[in-house]
């Protein structure tokens, strides 16, 4: 467990890094037209703030404000508390829960920060229609749970400060790009980005140029490729220790439908680790269920449905 925690705190290390470099650089950037003194000022307001998150105060209104979410009102409330009742019995439930404001087709639950766990609309409203069981409910949440459990979650709010200059930069330039992606070879032209890069940095260096500026260029193109790539691999390293876990919670039933609606045929590897992970769950007393009839799932574990589902 320490080797597994150490090497996700290294990946991790190697996106954040980046991005927060980045950030800070185009922050000093924006800020440009602020005297020494409000760069300094902004520099350690940020630092203070960094480091009240680090320590875990003020999560509740920064996860809100970084994950676009509110609280859960008391019908969303009471529709998700079956569901929260299932993880509470296998050490799953999440410190705090909130629900996001727009509607999209993100993960079905989302962990941010060190206790809080965001989940879409959509999953609260297919569970009250019966689309989704208890037990569906309870793996998106339980597994967002898992994953900060093992993917170094601590300081999650601070890099995500200290990397929101670089976020909206990189969010907005790629949403030019696919706006533009009708044009012949546009969306190629984003991949393209690193001819960009080496000619700002050779134009720099020429004589004439601004080495500062051709470097600081080149670097930026530079992070738009390694932070995103050391950010993929990081969640990859985290979605496959927390699929074990909650595969081994008696949850695989579950966990295989969510891994092959959001892969689908690309998820064959990731379906036999879960079920891997399931054969070796060792027998124990089995926790308290909510209100359903169990069924057999096909990879062995307790399936929970509630006795008027429809899939």
């Amino acid at each position: 467990m320490r080797n597994m925690r150490t090497s996700t705190k290294l990946i991790r290390l190697c996106a954040v890094v980046p991005a927060g470099l980045a950030g800070s650089f185009v922050a000093v950037i924006g800020l440009g037209f602020l005297p020494g003194e409000g760069l300094v000022f902004a520099f350690l307001g940020t630092l203070v703030v960094s480091l009240v998150l680090a320590c875990g105060w003020l999560e509740a209104p920064t996860a809100r404000i970084f994950g676009f979410a509110r609280g859960l009102r008391p019908g969303q409330r009471a529709v998700l508390d079956p569901s929260l009742a299932l993880l509470e019995n296998l050490d799953l439930a999440p410190g705090r829960v909130l629900v996001r404001l727009d509607d999209d087709a993100r993960l079905p639950a989302t962990p941010i920060g060190r206790r809080t766990v965001i989940v879409e609309p959509w999953l609260v409203q297919g569970l009250y229609e019966r689309r989704l069981t208890t037990e569906d409910a309870a793996t998106a949440i339980g597994h967002a749970v898992a994953s900060q459990r093992v993917g170094a979650s601590r300081f999650d709010l601070a890099a995500r400060l200290w990397a929101l200059p670089w976020t909206l930069v990189f969010v907005v330039v790629r949403q030019i790009a696919r706006m533009f992606a009708w044009v012949p070879a546009g969306g190629f032209a984003w991949h393209l980005r690193i001819v960009v890069g080496v000619i700002a940095v050779f134009q720099g260096l020429q004589p004439g140029g601004d080495p500062a500026i051709g470097i600081a260029a080149g670097v930026l193109v530079a992070i738009s490729y390694i932070a995103p790539a050391a950010d993929r691999a990081w969640r990859s390293v985290v979605q496959r220790d927390a699929d074990l876990i909650v595969a081994q919670r008696g949850l695989a039933g579950s966990l295989i439908q969510l891994a092959q609606w959001q892969h689908g045929s690309a998820s064959l590897e990731r379906v036999q680790r879960i079920r891997a992970a399931a054969a070796e769950r060792v027998p124990s007393t089995p926790p308290e269920r909510a209100e359903g009839p169990a069924v057999e799932a096909a990879s062995g574990a307790q399936v929970l449905t509630l006795s008027t589902a429809r899939r």
